[in-house]
């Protein structure tokens, strides 16, 4: 209860500091595959308490380095898994990143409960849940994945959900550049 009040808090406000122009973002050089190993780390047991296969998969050769807010990015991909495992109840979630041209591309894929195709666009708003999400009881406000994509939007990448339907499972799909204009200062 006392994570969720927090993590509650902490959306809150990060929702205030977007809305307001008042965020900000510390760039620095980063190893995403670093941040990524941390989070398996972390969701590792949450999987197994629930019977659950998680892997991930890391290009063999390493990634560039980004320039990323690291804090920020491991919150957007940590929300994801953290969905990804509360909405599956059975199968797998597994995590992959690869380079693919000048992005590096960080994929999410659960054989979870899905989104119901009209609940697709307005997934990513503030207070916003499929359908589904409600029938499977698990406690969320509906504002992590509207400030995870105001923080990748930020990083000038995407973040986009795929899913072919009800207990059809889920695909989260971040897209981050590896090479990035400046951006303003302040922002």
């Amino acid at each position: 209860a006392n994570a969720r009040l927090m993590s509650l808090v902490e959306n809150l406000l990060n929702i205030s500091r977007i809305e307001s122009g008042r965020i900000q973002y510390q760039f620095a050089p980063t190893k995403l595959e670093d941040i990524l190993m941390e989070l398996r780390d972390t969701f590792l047991l949450a999987a197994h308490e629930k019977g659950l296969k998680l892997g991930f998969t890391l290009p063999k050769e390493p990634l560039p380095l980004l320039a990323l807010d690291g804090p920020k990015i491991r919150e957007v991909i940590s929300n994801v898994i953290d969905n990804a495992i509360k909405y599956t109840e059975k199968g797998v979630v597994s995590v992959t990143a690869e380079q693919q041209g000048r992005e590096v591309v960080v994929t999410v894929v659960d054989t979870g409960i899905g989104v119901d195709p009209e609940d697709l666009p307005h997934l990513f708003q503030k207070f916003e849940r499929g359908k589904a999400a409600f029938q499977a009881n698990v406690s969320s406000t509906g504002l992590g994945l509207y400030v995870g994509k105001r923080f990748i939007e930020a990083h000038e990448g995407t973040i986009r959900v795929e899913s072919a339907g009800n207990q059809k499972g889920s695909r989260f799909v971040i897209t981050l550049p590896i090479e990035q204009r400046v951006l303003e200062k302040g922002r």
